[in-house]
């Protein structure tokens, strides 16, 4: 099963702050040192942005999601009850699960953070780039191939 069968993968966006003038709303955005290795958002690191436009609820989080950095070091973070409504930067990507799904998105996280979900995003990565890569393509999230073994955390209850 394939990423992409049981999830929308989206690009985070590119915001850009306004001037006094144009200011057009206030957000929280994701940083690099907001996620957590331990697969958790530290809101005490967000960065508060004064956007020049609304920004699109499809790219802003909601609860149930995982977020992903699309560089080094990739961490994966599930997004937890009263973390809705932050911006995801163009360097991270929004992992949101399809209403038929029946896998758990922290199964996501999990496999993502696991040694076993990083070699097989290594793996998919090297067919994009003969270096080490550094960063993950948004098309490497979409067809990894997720493990098919039994996990507590696979199936919704």
């Amino acid at each position: 099963m394939k990423l992409k069968e049981i999830a929308e993968i989206i690009k985070g966006v590119h915001a850009l702050e306004g001037q006094k003038k144009e200011r057009v709303k206030v957000y929280k955005e994701l940083s690099m040192v907001s996620l957590e290795p331990i697969s958790f958002i530290d809101e005490r690191k967000l960065i508060k942005i004064n956007s020049d436009r609304v920004i699109s609820k499809k790219q802003l989080t909601r609860v149930g999601d995982v977020v992903v950095s699309l560089y080094h070091p990739m961490i994966a973070c599930y997004v937890e009850k009263g973390q809705d409504g932050y911006v995801v930067p163009h360097y991270m990507a929004l992992i949101r699960m399809k209403k038929e799904s029946t896998v758990d998105s922290r199964f996501i996280v999990q496999f993502i953070n696991s040694s076993r979900g990083r070699r097989a995003l290594s793996k998919r990565t090297r067919t994009f780039s003969q270096s080490r890569p550094t960063s993950l393509p948004i098309k490497v999230l979409e067809e990894v191939e997720l493990l098919k073994e039994v996990n507590s955390l696979i199936t919704r209850l």
